[in-house]
């Protein structure tokens, strides 16, 4: 007996540009973002405090894998001058980011810096670095991995919020808003996605003991009823990065399974 195949229509995306720069492409949505990337054929320039592990059945010319702290402008700036010649860089995506789960009561003066440094400056040192080759691009595009929690008080999981991460998150979410007017004359378009809750090793480390079902706080809370997958938020990145997506910019979407309806 032949098993059922779906029967599914399709319309591929499109993409203009040939390299993209990821960071926080070690694991999570930023890996599942470069690998996805990678299989569009795009050249990816996948980067991390410690270099990524190499991507199993993606062309070793498409994955270029470095070290660097998006703390150091002087590192960041040369991975980028290094990897996109001759070619030059269309896209970005800046998924690098920190959570210390510490509660809201007596934050060290380090965790507020360590959170801020790598999820909000650390993006706008990448933004900047990277400025002058996106400018020259065709299709020059930028998204930015904020949080639900940079709009929204989320405190399920665990009672007590943690306000250095969400403040960054909501700082990334206005430098979103800044970068794509500060870009737009040169046809560069900057955008976020805000995931909800996704099964990624920050998850696991932060919150939830495994992330096979939703726990109880949470259940309740998510009409779609699950966590979601790395792959499905690298889908929306890359559809905003896609000529799919050429009018769109300064915008965020969502992709928290109906939390916020809740």
């Amino acid at each position: 007996m032949t098993a059922s195949v779906p029967d599914r229509r399709s319309l591929p995306l499109t993409f203009t540009g040939r390299v993209a720069l990821v960071t926080g492409a070690a694991s999570g949505i930023g890996r599942a973002t470069a690998a996805t990337l990678m299989a569009a054929g795009i050249r990816t320039i996948c980067l991390d405090l410690r270099e990524p592990e190499s991507f199993p059945g993606i062309p070793a010319d498409l994955q270029v894998r470095c070290a660097a702290d998006v703390a150091d402008v002087a590192a960041l700036r040369a991975v980028i001058t290094e990897n996109t010649v001759p070619e030059g860089l269309s896209y970005l995506v800046n998924c690098a980011g920190v959570l210390d789960d510490t509660g809201f009561a007596n934050v060290s003066r380090d965790s507020w810096l360590r959170c801020l440094e790598v999820n909000l400056i650390g993006a706008y040192n990448v933004i900047d670095a990277a400025g002058d080759l996106l400018r020259k691009s065709e299709s020059g595009g930028v998204v930015n991995v904020t949080s639900i929690e940079g709009a929204r008080v989320v405190a399920l999981s665990n009672p007590d919020p943690t306000p250095q991460y969400a403040a960054s998150k909501a700082g990334l979410a206005m430098l979103t808003q800044s970068a794509a007017r500060a870009f737009a004359a040169d046809g560069v378009r900057v955008n976020s996605v805000s995931p909800g809750f996704v099964a990624t090793p920050m998850a696991l480390a932060a919150a939830h003991e495994d992330t096979d079902a939703l726990p109880p706080s949470l259940a309740p809370r998510v009409p779609l009823g699950r966590f979601a997958r790395p792959e499905e938020i690298a889908d929306a990145v890359v559809f905003l990065l896609s000529d799919q997506a050429r009018f769109i910019t300064g915008s965020d979407l969502r992709i928290d399974g109906g939390f916020t309806l809740t």
